[in-house]
């Protein structure tokens, strides 16, 4: 009887045995899947929309003239912040770098309506209308390499110009690019060590 008993009770130890083994492969397989998929699902996610896009988007919330963008890095989520002209009124759009999904809009009246009426009487002198702050960066892209963190619409001597800053590791460009012709006018290059720490 004990005999019995002992070979049962080793035939048991062995089916635990295996068991566990056959469990812990089924884990460790389960847990390898996850986590592939997970890497996937992250770098998938974090792949930058582009000014080009978030212009596009913040304007079908917005109709108007974009005077800048900017590349927001916050630790609550990345996005663009887009600056639009109207008559009378600023309006602010953001929009999520990643999803494309617009955040908040906000509007502020502005009685001193100069730079919209400065535009218009520069669309009209040019007899056309000036190029998207989006080809502007693809412009200013093409003569330097990097990502642009910030595209703003300014007025020097008359002449309209997007002044688009690139950055490339610690390196930041700005570049100048007419607002009318797209070419690009200077580059201007400075070693940046220090983030900055804009406000919203």
């Amino acid at each position: 009887m004990r005999k019995g008993m002992k070979v049962w009770g080793s035939m048991a130890a062995a089916a635990i045995i295996l068991g566990g083994a056959y469990g812990i492969n089924e884990v460790q397989g389960a847990s390898a899947g996850t986590g592939t998929g997970t890497v996937q699902s992250q770098s998938q996610s974090k792949t930058l929309i582009g000014v080009e896009k978030a212009e596009a988007l913040a304007l079908k919330s917005a109709e108007g003239r974009v005077e800048s963008i900017d590349f927001k890095e916050r630790i609550t989520g990345d996005y663009y912040k887009v600056e639009i002209r109207q008559a009378n009124k600023e309006i602010d759009v953001r929009v999520d770098a990643y999803t494309g999904k617009i955040l908040s809009v906000r509007t502020e009246t502005d009685d001193d309506d100069d730079d919209y009426r400065e535009y218009a009487a520069a669309d009209s002198a040019q007899g056309s209308k000036m190029i998207t702050a989006a080809k502007a960066a693809a412009a200013a892209t093409a003569s330097v390499q990097g990502k642009v963190t910030e595209i703003d619409l300014d007025e020097d001597d008359g002449r309209f110009i997007y002044e688009v800053e690139v950055r490339n590791g610690r390196t930041k460009t700005e570049v100048g690019v007419d607002a009318y012709t797209a070419k690009v006018l200077y580059t201007d290059v400075d070693s940046d060590d220090d983030s900055d720490d804009d406000d919203d």
